[in-house]
């Protein structure tokens, strides 16, 4: 037994020995009771922009509950954040906050660089992080945290523009420009102060890279304003009275129909999509693009200018499609003509502005109108009319919720890029499947794109 109880006696003895002749170990753990527990802000001021519909900007403040926003404290990496940024033009430099941390807190201060002891009623400019620290009561250990308030720093709503700088579209070519997209493709026809028709085109994810502008062949010259629809994969046309159809934009063919037209409206998105025209001031359609029906329904007014045609099934009914064509009034008329149609009636409706209506559709030299985000925006050139608050060219889009009925310019929409303003260039544009809009100006030989990733 005292064999064994010496045995065990030893090996204790050298354990400690051994123990007390390493170095002190160094502290590196900071105590649990030195941190900061919580983090908010108190309710800030957010500045808003709105163009109103006279065109004129107008400036407005709201108030962002600072409960509403989220802080994440990371011990670890002594940062404190809200991940989700607060509204652009909001007001960071005079911010009180409340927090609660085991210690003493200070922080420096953003001005004076000095260091600061925390009070709840400090005005705080948070326009940089701002560096907190926490010293323990026994002010033995002491931890810092950068303090950040993360702000959007462009509108989320405003839509984003790319200019590709390489685009070869060639410039000052064209007087009158349509875009077209098919599959992959985005076509854009043009005519020239001839009167002579080309065709050049883009592979949608380039974009910069455009095809030799190819003169069209099989229509000479013609007067009539240039008109380009898709249907079934096919392109059609009409010049001088005759309707043309092409596979390729370039070499055009005749088509014999029953019908002579003065218009080429669109084509409707049905199972059995039909073709729109106007003949002898009347609406006309076909399924074949041969034999021509009248609807009996005349048209109030002569169509002008562009035809911009809109087409889809109704979001509550898929089974009855919308189809709306807006085109340009006389020069004399301040309102744009919009007319409507649905797959269920035989009639189109004419929507009509009472009196000097300001949320019709303005009639803008050049309208073009699209369908993006399940709206209308038209937008153009100078305003045409007898217009209270003329627009400047390309200054703003209107937009229709309500299927054309009532336009208006309104805050948080699709908006045109700030270069385009006062343009007087021939353009084309088409949205593609991927929500961007593009912009081609015929002058200048630019080519843009842009996307609004906001909806509301």
């Amino acid at each position: 037994m005292k064999r064994f109880a010496i045995s065990l006696i030893c090996p204790l003895i050298v354990g400690i020995c051994f123990t007390s002749c390493l170095p002190e170990a160094e502290e590196t753990e900071l105590t649990s009771t030195v941190a900061l527990l919580s983090f908010g802000i108190n309710d800030l001021k957010t500045e808003h922009t709105i163009t109103l519909d006279n065109g004129k900007d107008s400036t407005y403040t709201s108030v962002m509950k600072g409960n509403a926003v989220k802080f994440t404290i990371d011990h670890e990496g002594g940062l404190v954040y809200n991940t989700s940024p607060i509204a652009y033009g909001t007001d960071i430099t005079r911010v009180t906050t409340s927090l609660s941390a085991d210690g003493y807190v200070h922080y420096i201060h953003p001005t004076t660089k000095e260091k600061t002891g925390y009070n709840s009623e400090d005005t705080i400019n948070f326009t940089q992080p701002v560096k907190f620290t926490i010293t323990s009561y026994d002010e033995q250990f002491s931890r810092d945290y950068l303090i950040r308030i993360n702000v959007y720093q462009s509108d989320p709503n405003a839509t984003q523009w790319q200019q590709l700088e390489a685009a070869t579209f060639p410039a000052s070519l064209f007087t009158e420009q349509k875009a077209v997209i098919k599959d992959t493709q985005l076509y854009v026809f043009g005519k020239d102060s001839e009167g002579k028709a080309y065709t050049t085109a883009t592979d949608l994810s380039d974009g910069t890279q455009w095809s030799t502008p190819a003169e069209w062949t099989g229509i000479g010259n013609f007067t009539e304003r240039l008109s380009v629809i898709l249907h079934q994969q096919d392109f059609y046309t009409l010049a001088n009275g005759q309707l043309y159809r092409s596979a390729n934009g370039i070499d055009w063919e005749p088509i014999n129909t029953t019908t002579s037209l003065t218009a080429l409206i669109g084509t409707t998105t049905e199972a059995s999509p039909a073709v729109w025209g106007i003949s002898d001031n009347q609406f006309v359609s076909t399924k074949d693009l041969i034999e021509w029906q009248a609807n009996e329904q005349r048209l109030t007014q002569q169509l002008e200018g562009n035809i911009s045609c809109i087409s889809q099934p109704l979001r509550t009914n898929a089974n009855i499609h919308r189809t709306i064509f807006i085109s340009n009034a006389a020069i004399t008329d301040t309102c744009a003509h919009v007319w409507s149609k649905l797959s269920s009636e035989t009639k189109w409706t004419k929507v009509e502005p009472v009196g000097q209506n300001p949320y019709g559709c303005p009639n803008l030299q050049d309208l073009a109108v699209i369908n993006y985000r399940n709206r209308l925006y038209a937008f153009g050139g100078m305003s045409l009319g007898n217009r209270k608050a003329p627009i400047e060219p390309f200054s703003t889009c209107y937009e229709s919720r309500d299927n054309g009925v009532t336009w208006r310019i309104r805050e948080r929409s699709f908006s045109l890029h700030e270069s385009f303003i006062g343009r007087n260039e021939p353009f084309a544009t088409a949205v593609d499947a991927q929500g961007y809009v593009w912009m081609i100006w015929g002058t200048s030989g630019e080519v843009w794109k842009g996307i609004w990733n906001k909806t509301n």
